[in-house]
């Protein structure tokens, strides 16, 4: 769930907004069942650390018509990860879905954008992924 307040770190940054073109878990379609534009987070298995600390790696993929969109998305996304990777943020509590915050977070990209090929509507798929060392602050 923790990806989900990523997401609204991302909104708050003004990546995009949450359910327009944020989407948390999935690649939605629109209302005439061709895929949305804009990207999507999704959480992969990471491994357990000792001493409160926890680890979620998560991807984030692009879809967009135009090329160069989602590859620009990507890279802002890349760059702001790795302008902040150095200091500890907390991230937001994401009303009315979770009331959970989480301190001493540091988001590190593990890698460069990856094109992963063209959906059945020709749109492009990219993805980036980063890891995020946490403790988790509390919970409502």
């Amino acid at each position: 769930m923790i990806t989900l307040h990523v997401l609204k770190l991302l909104e708050n940054e003004g990546f995009g907004t949450i359910d327009t073109d944020l989407f948390f878990e999935e690649a939605p379609l629109d209302s005439t069942g061709k895929p949305k534009q804009g990207l999507w987070i999704v959480p992969r298995a990471s491994q357990v650390t000792p001493r409160n600390v926890r680890v979620q790696q998560f991807d984030i993929y692009s879809r967009y018509t135009n090329k160069l969109t989602g590859s620009k998305k990507l890279e802002d996304i890349l760059d702001f990860f790795e302008q902040n990777s150095a200091k500890p943020c907390v991230l937001p509590e994401v009303p009315p879905y979770s009331a959970t915050t989480y301190t001493n977070i540091r988001i590190i990209p593990l890698g460069s954008i990856e094109n992963v090929g063209t959906d059945e509507n020709g749109k492009i798929v990219r993805v980036i992924s980063a890891e995020i060392r946490y403790n988790k602050l509390k919970e409502n």
